[in-house]
Parts: structure tokens; C-alpha cells; sequence
């Protein structure tokens, strides 16, 4: 029976793309290998324990991909892990020097910004959400009773939890595409 290790929320414990790369580089090295990544993964990823070995791993944004985007990185030996939401994880093992699918600044800046629009978005409406709550709390409490009050004022409280948390993240990203 193979050992497996279960660990959850590991891509919101490394919002930033490099930080999540290097994590599982380190996890590969440690000797656990993830095998394939669902849209699932980004809540729950199983580990198999293996060998330590050493894989370049690729975080890449690409909500609307060209139809030679998965064939192109095959042809220069990277193995397609698979999607969660848009975003595709790619490995490729090595020795020497470590692989780079972006190769520059700016590129990985143009990662960086893409997943900062994406968080973005999610961002907006969690942020629109609790605004229409609070408003509607605020300027119709004659038509809502003290059980939905409750209800909407909790509603409204983690929704703005969730923003600010969301608005800290693209912050922490931004300045991370910085250095």
C-alpha cells in the first residue's frame, strides 16, 4: 500500500505563483509526488511518497488557452498535471540547472497580473455582495424580520472578511511581481 499525504488549502496557503512552484518542488524533493491536478486540487491535494526527485514545477494562468497551448509545452518535455479553474500545472523532471518556462521579468509579471485579475473578479463581487447587504441593513430594516437580520448582518461580515482578504492578496502579489 502506497503512503499518501493529505494537504488542504494548499494553494491558499501560497497565493503568489512562485511561492506554489516552489513549494511543490520542495515537496517532490522530500520524496511526495502528486501524480495528476483536478479542479479539486486547489481545496484537497494528495501526495504519493516516492522517491525524492527533482521537478520544475509551472503555475500557469490561462483562462482561454490556443488549441496548440498544451501540445507546445509537450513538445519541449513538460508533463500537463492538469487544470484547477484556470490554472494549469505543468512538471518536468531534471539535473543541472533548473528549467524556467518563463524566462523573463516581464513574463512572469504578465503571470503575476493575470492571476491578480482573476482574484480580482472574485474580489468585486464579495466586495458588491456585502455592500448590497449592508445597504439593504441599512436603509430597509423595516422590511426584513430579526431572524434575517441576523442572518444578513453574518452574511455580510464574512463576505467582507472574505474581500479584505482577497484585496491583501492582490496586494501581497503585486508587490511580490515587484522584486
Amino acid at each position: 500500500m502506497k503512503t499518501k499525504k493529505i494537504v488542504f488549502f494548499p494553494f491558499f496557503k501560497r497565493v503568489v505563483p512562485s511561492d506554489f512552484e516552489n513549494w511543490l518542488e520542495k515537496m517532490a524533493a522530500d520524496g511526495w509526488h502528486i501524480d495528476r491536478v483536478r479542479q479539486g486540487s486547489s481545496l484537497i491535494m494528495v501526495f504519493i511518497k516516492g522517491l525524492p526527485k527533482r521537478y520544475r514545477y509551472v503555475y500557469d494562468l490561462r483562462a482561454i488557452a490556443n488549441k496548440d497551448y498544451i501540445s507546445t509545452y509537450e513538445q519541449f518535455g513538460w508533463q500537463h498535471l492538469g487544470k484547477m479553474a484556470s490554472v494549469n500545472i505543468w512538471r518536468m523532471e531534471y539535473s543541472g540547472n533548473r528549467p524556467e518556462a518563463f524566462t523573463d521579468k516581464e513574463s512572469i509579471r504578465g503571470r503575476n497580473k493575470r492571476t491578480v485579475f482573476a482574484i480580482s473578479f472574485s474580489f468585486i463581487l464579495t466586495l458588491l455582495a456585502s455592500i448590497a447587504i449592508s445597504i439593504v441593513l441599512i436603509f430597509f430594516p423595516f422590511i426584513i424580520s430579526a431572524d434575517e437580520k441576523t442572518q444578513l448582518i453574518a452574511a455580510a461580515v464574512v463576505l467582507a472578511i472574505f474581500a479584505a482578504t482577497l484585496g491583501a492578496i492582490m496586494i501581497y502579489i503585486h508587490k511580490r511581481s515587484r522584486q
